[in-house]
C-alpha cells in the first residue's frame, strides 16, 4: 500500500513547507499556500524526476493522424481536420455562450462506430434531455452520467468503453486522491490543477 504524505505548496512562488503558513517566506505573499499528497512508492516520491534525453525534432517520423469529423467544417478546419483518436479538447468560454449546445449537436452528428459518454456534473438527465429534444438528437449511442466522482467515472469509462467521452464540465469533477480545493492563479482566476 502506498504511503500518503501531505506538502504544502505556495501558489505565487512555488515554495513548499512541511505545514500550511499564512505567510510565505519565499515571496512574503499571505494565504497562498495548498495542500498537495505526494505518493511514496518504492523508496521515491512523484516530486522526483528522471533524467531524460531530448530528441530532435528534425529526427522524428511524423504521421498523419486519422481524424473524426464532428459534422462542422469550421469546427473541423479549427481541430485541424476532426477529432484525433486519444487527444482531450478543452471547450471554454463566458457561461450561456452555448457549449454545451454545441457538444450536444456533436454527439449527434459525430460517426463512431461505437457509444458516446456524456458526463455532467452540473445538469441532471433531464436538463441535458430537454436540451437534446430541442435540437431534435436522438443519437442511440449516447449515454448520460451524472457524476462528479473522477474514480467512478474512470471506472464506468473502462466498463463501457466508449469511442468518445465529453465531460460537462470539468471544473466540477473531483477526486478523493486530491485532498487541496481549487486554488486562485495570479489572474484571480480557479485553476484545478
Amino acid at each position: 500500500m502506498a504511503k500518503a504524505k501531505t506538502v504544502f505548496v505556495c501558489n505565487s512562488c512555488g515554495y513548499e513547507s512541511a505545514k500550511w503558513l499564512g505567510k510565505c517566506p519565499g515571496c512574503n505573499e499571505w494565504n497562498t499556500f495548498y495542500e498537495e499528497k505526494l505518493v511514496k512508492n518504492s523508496g521515491t516520491t512523484t516530486k522526483e524526476k528522471k533524467n531524460v534525453t531530448p530528441i530532435q525534432l528534425s529526427k522524428i517520423e511524423g504521421k498523419e493522424a486519422a481524424r473524426i469529423s464532428t459534422g462542422f467544417n469550421e469546427l473541423d478546419r479549427v481541430l485541424g481536420g476532426g477529432l484525433v483518436n486519444g487527444s482531450l479538447i478543452l471547450l471554454g468560454g463566458e457561461p450561456g455562450i452555448g457549449k454545451s449546445t454545441l457538444i450536444l449537436q456533436i454527439c449527434q452528428k459525430i460517426k463512431t462506430d461505437g457509444k458516446v459518454l456524456y458526463v455532467s456534473g452540473e445538469e441532471s438527465a433531464e436538463q441535458i434531455k430537454l436540451r437534446a429534444d430541442r435540437l431534435g438528437i436522438n443519437n442511440e449511442n449516447l449515454l448520460f452520467l451524472g457524476e462528479t466522482d473522477i474514480e467512478i467515472i474512470e471506472n464506468t469509462i473502462l466498463d463501457i468503453n466508449p469511442k468518445l467521452v465529453i465531460i460537462d464540465s470539468i471544473q466540477t469533477m473531483y477526486s478523493d486522491e486530491i485532498t487541496s480545493a481549487a486554488r486562485k492563479c495570479k489572474s484571480g482566476k480557479r485553476d484545478n490543477s
